[in-house]
């Protein structure tokens, strides 16, 4: 499993630059921003090559359900085989603000490696 990026933000990168301008060294505003060398270097020669510090654009939609609600509905399932998706969207529907068909609870099971097979 890969580990999770963080995304310094706009704030902490406009804040690296203003040091960098002040003539700080890189390991000093590392320890002022609490980041590691490496990323106060990488933001510093983007923004020399670039002049730019703003995120950059993503490709694809991003994702509706977030890790939490996704083994919300794998939990249900792994506790009681016999739920039908029908039943388990209705439900997070009803407990959580976000609307999810049935279909999107299938694409969750099926990545969980939980194939359509009801419990005799």
């Amino acid at each position: 499993m890969s580990r999770s990026r963080k995304e310094t933000t706009i704030s902490i990168r406009e804040l690296i630059i203003f040091h960098h301008s002040s003539d700080k060294s890189v390991l000093n505003i590392a320890k002022l921003v609490n980041l590691s060398h490496s990323t106060v270097q990488y933001v510093i020669k983007r923004f020399k090559e670039e002049n730019w510090i703003e995120n950059k654009v993503r490709k694809g939609r991003p994702a509706k359900l977030t890790k939490r609600d996704q083994r919300f509905i794998i939990r249900k399932f792994v506790k009681n085989p016999r739920l039908s998706a029908l039943k388990v969207s209705a439900e997070f529907n009803e407990k959580f603000l976000t609307s999810m068909s049935p279909e999107t609870v299938r694409r969750v099971l099926r990545g969980a490696g939980l194939n359509g097979r009801s419990a005799r």
